[in-house]
């Protein structure tokens, strides 16, 4: 007679429907992470899944940055990234940084991760956009490790169209990321261990083209006319027995003809491009460990430290001090971040539980020209250029009208450190039906910025003199010069946040989901009180001091800053469930190029620009704003020396903090078993958003002939007022569609359509394309007309109408694991995108 046998099976899978809760999110559990295939092993695509969630913008890209998702039509960075509890982004400025998560952990170190995307509990907010909130692996009693490396090289590569057209060869491509994870236990069932690594080492050739001057002009040679203008009347240069007008060398400015040799010839026959493919390089190491500590039965803490450095090579297109560096090509990027989190839980009986964390972080980001530490202008006998070693190398970037820039990137050298503390308390609570959470919260952010430009220079060459800009490169005229002053600020604020949370089970079916949050962050402030804005009431600049909140932050705290919370789920039948929820959330950081610093001021920051007034092609050599071979003209970093109507940053010392109100209402549908279908509505209204414009335009005046003119300026004693205020509303409506098929059978499956639209009155500027008028061009975008601000109203960058994403993963029995057929990026699912 047989044996019976009886066996018990405990799931700790989440229950496909969510009857006890109204946000919309989803988690990503360990063995999503571990089965689907990342390109670049980066787990943030993985929230890609999600309906709703959108890569970051083509800037974005194209600059390396990572991190980065618009989520129902936020901002790129409005979202809240959490690691193990605290705080975890990079609270730099610009691009620097190249992430907007302070430390990354390695798919490998991972738990899991979850984000929150509309509508969550008031236990979180300080920003308007998702929650992602990732957890690193603890031990175990058991010891468990694994080892990994993952190789891509261009063996099986193909050349690109373009490449093959320019005659190029196909680009290197060696790609080795490896490492191991390994956990356990100090002492089992109380002190546990966990610690992983992670290496990266590429050489990656990035095609790059450039339109320059032919061997000729350089040479002085031209095949149209070009004048001198040196000589009375502006005569045309003699002209040689092949009719080409020749600039003889006895004519050339030294420095000039220095730098016009430095210049390469184009390579590809019968064209001005020059092609190349240099090999950016990438050299990354990081690694996390971690802690845990079993106490009691009612107590227990845990610590982790993770490392990241990243230090990443992108040459410059030419060789030698011409460098050509564009976004592209900045040089050396050295990026090292570090964060520490501790925590501890008190279960002080089973209906009341303590938790508490701190959090620190650190980030050192530096940014070097291809050239750091050559005295480029000493080469090529440009006199009078800043040569502080903290800026020096290379060249000055000389722009040359028609054809792309020599010279090194105006941007680098840079620096930044940003810092932050997070300590964090939360109390939860149950009371007969009701699930309380309550808490305060701190944050300290404290950031080093150096983000400027030209400071050892810019030089622009516009045809003004002789005709073309190669002829004014070779007689050393040029029509403008920038130079900016080496200047660090030190600024930062603090943001407190305290809230209550009450999930009420009002009936078997209903769940109510209740809270309030308020919010009060200070405006930055200067370690040593160098801000300076501008006070539209009385015309004139103001300047901070010792005293209160507004005497050194130039800007009043807004202290109503209240966030309420409110959602539903009702179950209508065991196998469909009915949710809802409103919410408002504020935004307190804006990442943003040096645009709004109010730090970056005369007398604190020198930008100096200087420019012949002289307009069209017809200027006489006196006209230029110096001539090479003299060198800069004296005092430009004196703030004495500036003309009244250089730019100004400035910011409304009025503002509020901006918020967004969003919202949902939706079903869920168990329709057969482990299979879920999630219909919802989900929308949301921003206002009093960020906005830049300019407060000094000339207005368009409309002649009685029919005929526009320019006005005078508003503010007559300045220039250009680059103006930060709280204008801009925006507004998200979207149909969201989950189908998703919990892991059964060895099958498990998520589908996600997106239909979408949204709409801004101006663009996140730092994260979207495009520049506008200014010393800031390229990442600042200011309104055409700043007196008609409606008229900037449009469909946001990241506005995609319809998205669909798929995925679907099998195990087969003996545990192996693949997935079904997929295309686009990255690998593991099958995006469809478009419309507008």
């Amino acid at each position: 007679m047989g044996n019976l046998s009886e066996t018990v099976q405990v799931s700790a899978a989440a229950a496909l429907l969510e009857t006890d809760s109204s946000s919309r999110g989803s988690v990503i559990d360990q063995k999503k992470i571990v089965d689907l295939p990342l390109n670049g092993r980066d787990y943030n695509q993985l929230a890609l899944l999600s309906p709703g969630v959108l890569p970051g913008t083509p800037r974005l890209a194209a600059v390396n940055f990572k991190g980065v998702l618009n989520v129902n039509g936020n901002r790129t960075f409005n979202n809240v990234f959490l690691l193990d509890g605290v705080d975890n982004i990079s609270y730099s400025n610009s691009f620097r940084g190249e992430n907007v998560q302070l430390v990354q952990p390695s798919v490998e170190a991972l738990q899991e991760f979850k984000i929150q995307t509309n509508a969550y509990s008031a236990e979180f907010g300080r920003s308007s956009g998702a929650v992602v909130n990732a957890t690193i692996k603890s031990g175990t009693n058991d010891v468990h490790g694994s080892l990994y490396e993952f190789l891509r090289n261009d063996v099986l590569d193909a050349s690109n169209f373009f490449n093959n057209a320019l005659g190029q060869p196909k680009p290197v491509r060696k790609r080795n990321q490896f490492g191991a994870a390994v956990g356990g236990p100090f002492v089992k069932n109380r002190l546990f261990w966990f610690a992983d690594y992670e290496g990266l080492r590429e050489r990656e050739g990035v095609p790059r083209t450039r339109i320059l001057p032919t061997a000729q002009e350089k040479e002085g040679l031209f095949g149209v006319a070009v004048f001198d203008p040196f000589a009375a009347g502006r005569p045309q240069f003699g002209q040689n027995s092949a009719g080409q007008w020749v600039i003889p060398p006895s004519r050339w400015d030294p420095v000039g003809a220095k730098i016009a040799a430095l210049i390469p010839d184009p390579n590809v026959t019968g064209t001005n491009i020059y092609a190349s493919t240099p090999i950016t390089r990438t050299r990354q190491d990081q690694f996390d460990v971690r802690v845990d500590d079993q106490i009691s039965s009612k107590l227990n803490y845990f610590g982790r430290y993770s490392f990241v450095d990243t230090n990443t090579f992108r040459p410059a297109p030419f060789p030698g001090l011409a460098e050509g560096s564009f976004n592209d090509a900045f040089g050396a990027n050295l990026n090292r971040s570090q964060g520490l989190a501790l925590g501890l839980t008190w279960t002080v009986s089973p209906t009341f539980v303590g938790d508490f964390r701190f959090g620190w972080a650190r980030g050192n980001y530096f940014t070097f020209p291809p050239n750091f530490g050559v005295d480029g202008p000493a080469e090529i006998g440009l006199k009078n250029v800043p040569n502080d070693p903290a800026i020096l190398g290379g060249i000055p970037k000389i722009n040359l009208q028609g054809f792309d820039a020599v010279g090194r990137h105006t941007s680098t050298p840079q620096f930044q450190t940003p810092r932050s503390w997070n300590p964090r308390a939360t109390l939860s609570l149950t009371r007969g039906r009701h699930f309380f959470r309550f808490g305060t919260e701190l944050l300290h952010v404290q950031t080093r910025i150096n983000d400027l430009n030209a400071t050892i220079g810019r030089i622009n060459f516009d045809n003004r003199f002789t005709g073309r800009s190669v002829g004014d490169l070779l007689l050393g005229l040029p029509t403008e010069l920038a130079l900016t002053s080496f200047t660090v600020m030190d600024q930062g604020q603090n943001m407190y946040f305290y809230f209550l949370q009450d999930d009420f089970k009002a009936t078997a079916k209903l769940t109510l989901n209740m809270g309030i949050r308020y919010e009060y962050a200070t405006p930055p402030r200067e370690k040593e009180n160098r801000f300076a804005n501008f006070d539209p009431a009385t015309g004139t600049m103001v300047f901070a001091k010792d005293g209160g909140i507004f005497e050194r932050a130039l800007i009043h705290p807004d202290r109503n800053n209240w966030a309420p919370r409110f959602g539903f789920a009702y179950a209508l039948m065991p196998r469909l469930v009915l949710r809802g929820a409103y919410g408002v959330f504020y935004t307190h950081t804006v990442r943003q190029g040096r645009e709004g610093l109010l730090g970056f001021n005369p007398p604190f920051l020198v930008d100096n620009l200087r420019n012949t007034s002289v307009t069209g092609s017809a200027a006489v050599a006196s006209a230029a704003v110096f001539q090479l071979n003299d060198g800069y003209p004296s005092g430009l970093l004196d703030p004495n020396s500036l003309v009244p109507t250089i730019q100004r940053r400035a910011q409304d010392a009025n503002q509020r903090s901006p918020y967004i109100q969003q919202y949902n209402f939706g079903i869920q549908y168990q329709f057969v078993s482990d299979w879920v279908l999630d219909v919802a509505y989900v929308g949301n209204k921003g206002t009093k958003l960020n906005g830049f414009r300019n407060i000094n335009q000339r207005p368009v005046i409309e002649n009685p002939n029919g005929s526009e003119s320019a006005g005078p300026r508003p503010y007559l004693a300045y220039g250009d007022i680059q103006w930060m205020e709280n204008r801009v509303l925006s507004n998200y409506n979207a149909m969201q569609v989950r189908v998703e098929k919990r892991f059964s059978a060895g099958l498990s499956s998520l589908f996600s359509y997106t239909w979408g639209k949204a709409l801004t009155e101006a663009p996140d500027h730092i994260s979207t394309s495009g520049g506008g008028a200014g010393l800031d061009t390229g990442t600042f975008r200011e309104p055409q007309n700043s007196y008609n601000l409606k008229a900037e109203r449009g469909l946001a960058e990241f506005d995609v109408k319809h998205r669909f994403v798929a995925r679907t993963s099998t195990s087969s029995p003996s545990g192996a694991a693949g997935s079904g057929a997929r295309t686009g990026t990255p690998s593991p699912r099958c995006f469809w995108a478009g419309g507008r």
